[in-house]
């Protein structure tokens, strides 16, 4: 790569990371040149290639001024990761993605793909950073896992280059996606509560502007309403993230209540753990004084006193499933279901009660 080619893609990284935002001005030609010790015409020629790419505009009396972009693209010229690269965005550090990277990494490995993973820390802020980061660094695909509500990085005039994106996890994606049954999941772990004659049934989840935990929601409204009680809003118990002490903090907020739930359902198998560590430090017997449900199984389900029934979500299935989507994508092909929705299922043990 050419000096000004160089200096072209460092400049058009530092755009991509927000190091240089919208409205900033490049260094003169000139003084560029001085500090990097280079011919000022090497500057120049890799500040009209950024102007070429659309990333940046010269206006008289001001110089070259950096531009806003939706996109994301990667410029041609960046430096990238290599060839057969694959980044996966996931939301965070929870046990339930690691099937799911293992399905990634399974079907990646049949094209000798190596797998970059990058955690967004359950901030739609910073995912769309990273998607930027690693578009710009010229990743052959991403895989993004449950990353809220991030825009999608396509423009609506279609221009960006932008390498093929597979989303998994998120039901209100335009795109190439795969999603787990969440209203299926929050009717199954519903109505099995309600056969074992719960009327107040309340619901741990973390926030329902995330869509995919909205779905989980709307199945847990639906079997209510479907047995006869009326769902009430206070039953359900918001916390800001999935974790053992949000488990704990949901179920304590219900607890306190004058009328507490016999019976929870977690929309996350770490609230359930912490639920069920909520119940025992309360001295609750589960499940006779309290019945828990959760979502998404793990093998900590059946490790603790007594064993947790959950939702299973076919998690290292869905991985492998994207991974071969996104690698046909790479490859050109377009497969015609744009959209995969694969079931869950309830795996029955004791803290429900007797079956």
């Amino acid at each position: 790569m050419g000096i000004a080619a160089q200096i072209r893609a460092r400049i058009a990284l530092q755009i991509a990371d927000a190091e240089l935002a919208p409205g900033d001005r490049l260094p003169s030609v000139r003084s560029l040149a001085g500090d990097l010790g280079v011919n000022v015409n090497t500057v120049r020629a890799a500040y009209a290639k950024l102007e070429a790419d659309g990333l940046v505009e010269t206006r008289q009396g001001i110089g070259s001024v950096v531009l806003a972009t939706s996109t994301g693209g990667s410029p041609s010229g960046a430096v990238g990761f290599g060839a057969n690269t694959i980044a996966v965005l996931i939301a965070g550090l929870n046990p339930f993605y690691l099937p799911l990277l293992r399905g990634i990494e399974d079907a990646a490995s049949e094209r000798g793909s190596l797998v970059l993973i990058t955690d967004s820390h359950d901030s739609p802020t910073l995912a769309d950073a990273m998607m930027r980061r690693l578009i710009a660094r010229g990743v052959d695909g991403i895989i993004a896992v449950s990353v809220g509500s991030t825009p999608d990085p396509v423009p609506e005039d279609g221009t960006a280059r932008l390498p093929p994106i597979v989303y998994v996890d998120q039901p209100e994606r335009r795109g190439y996606s795969l999603v787990f049954d969440g209203s299926g999941a929050g009717y199954a772990a519903t109505r099995h509560l309600i056969d074992h004659g719960h009327v107040r049934i309340g619901l741990l989840t973390a926030p329902l502007t995330l869509p995919n935990v909205a779905e989980v929601h709307r199945g847990y409204l639906k079997a209510l309403e479907d047995a006869g009680p009326a769902p009430s809003p206070e039953l359900v118990s918001e916390v800001p993230e999935f974790s053992v002490e949000a488990g704990r903090a949901a179920l304590s907020r219900l607890l306190e209540r004058p009328d507490p739930p016999t019976a929870v359902f977690a929309a996350d198998s770490t609230l359930a753990l912490g639920a069920l560590y909520e119940a025992k430090l309360r001295g609750l017997h589960v499940p006779d004084d309290l019945a828990i449900v959760g979502y998404t199984d793990s093998p900590l389900s059946t490790l603790v006193d007594p064993p947790l029934t959950m939702v299973e979500v076919p998690a290292r299935e869905i991985g492998a499933k994207a991974m071969r989507t996104l690698s046909d994508l790479i490859d050109g092909k377009k497969p015609r279901r744009r959209r995969t929705v694969l079931p869950a299922e309830l795996i029955v043990r004791d803290s429900c009660g007797s079956h």
